[in-house]
Order: C-alpha cells, then sequence, then structure tokens
C-alpha cells in the first residue's frame, strides 16, 4: 500500500489511481450496484478464459501434484484459534463457496 501511496512503483500506482478514477466516474454516473455487478462481470470476463486455457493445458500434460499447504502459526492460543475459527466459518462460508464456485469457473456452463 505504501508503494502505491509513494508512487515507489509508478506503474502500479499508475494503475491504482486509473482503476480508482474510472470506479469514482461510474459510481457518480451509475448505481453501485450495477458498477458492482458490471465489475463482477469483468472479473469473470478475465477468468472464464483463464480457466479454460488452464483446463485445456491441465488435459493435455498431467501437471505434478501439488506441495501440502503449511499450517501458519499465530500468536493466538488454540482455543482463541478455534473460536475465531468458528465465528468466521459462519458468516463466510456460504459465499465464499457461492464466489469460488461461480468465479474460479468450476462449471462453465453455470458461470457462463
Amino acid at each position: 500500500v505504501w508503494e502505491l501511496l509513494y508512487w515507489r512503483a509508478p506503474e502500479r500506482s499508475a494503475l491504482a489511481l486509473l482503476v480508482a478514477l474510472v470506479a469514482l466516474g461510474c459510481l457518480s454516473r451509475f448505481s453501485a450496484i450495477s458498477v458492482g455487478a458490471y465489475g463482477a462481470l469483468a472479473v469473470l470476463a478475465v477468468t472464464v478464459p483463464l480457466r479454460l486455457r488452464q483446463l485445456a493445458l491441465r488435459s493435455l500434460s498431467p501437471s505434478p501434484p501439488e506441495p501440502p499447504v503449511r499450517a501458519v502459526q499465530g500468536g493466538l492460543s488454540p482455543e482463541q484459534q478455534q473460536r475465531w475459527a468458528r465465528y468466521l466459518a459462519r458468516h463466510v462460508v456460504t459465499a465464499t463457496r457461492t464466489l469460488t464456485r461461480l468465479f474460479l469457473v468450476h462449471s462453465v456452463p453455470e458461470s457462463l
């Protein structure tokens, strides 16, 4: 974030500024719901071809198995970790599953 604010990486900062200005311009002209919907459609328009490419490459040559995910050690006690995990899971599991299924194109016809 600091790189963007202090323009240490001019390309990224310019892109962030352009995206912010376009978003603000769209919000001044259209409703937030339509801007969000068209933004989601733009993300989907990028992810569908990438997912189709990945499926095609995977079907042509099998890839090696992925390494297992390492457990992240935090500063919280195990009881606090379980409490926070249950709390967050209750509120975001359904939305996350739906968005993951749609945006990562698990089912091409459903996402289209």
